[in-house]
């Protein structure tokens, strides 16, 4: 990916992981700590930021392919491609899947850690198509 493409992309992306982080940690601060040692899933409805999430999310070019991989079914071939874009707050990932039968999924979400009762824990964050923002935190 051209480097002056790239820029764009990472600044777009960190505009709106700056609003979803601020988000996180409200809902964070609100959270009892001994909840987050069995795992936590947070939803909080946010359908202003769809518009957001759709064009610096699930439409943006990412420039690194992580993975390819060939995974043998029953059915035939499947395809898998994981294709991410790295910055110091958060990594965005955009995994493809193409079935041997030719359907394709794609799932966009975002990677972050924060450390909670002195330990690091990453934060999976996706968006659904009822506008929710949902925290998964392991």
């Amino acid at each position: 990916m051209e480097e002056g493409l790239r820029k764009e992309v990472e600044k777009n992306f960190l505009q709106t992981f700056s609003i979803i982080k601020e988000i996180l940690d409200k809902e964070l601060s609100g959270l009892d700590g001994r909840d987050i040692d069995q795992g936590v899933k947070i939803v909080v409805e946010q359908q202003d930021l769809y518009e957001d999430w759709i064009e610096n999310i699930e439409t943006a070019p990412l420039p690194e392919i992580e993975a390819i991989e060939q995974i043998p079914h029953t059915d035939g071939t499947h395809l898998k491609i994981v294709y991410t874009l790295p910055t110091q707050e958060a990594k965005h990932i955009r995994k493809i899947k193409v079935k041997s039968n030719g359907k394709v999924d794609i799932h966009n979400y975002i990677i972050t850690e924060r450390e909670i009762n002195n330990r690091i824990h990453p934060i999976k964050i996706e968006y659904d198509t009822y506008g929710n923002l949902i925290f998964i935190i392991e």
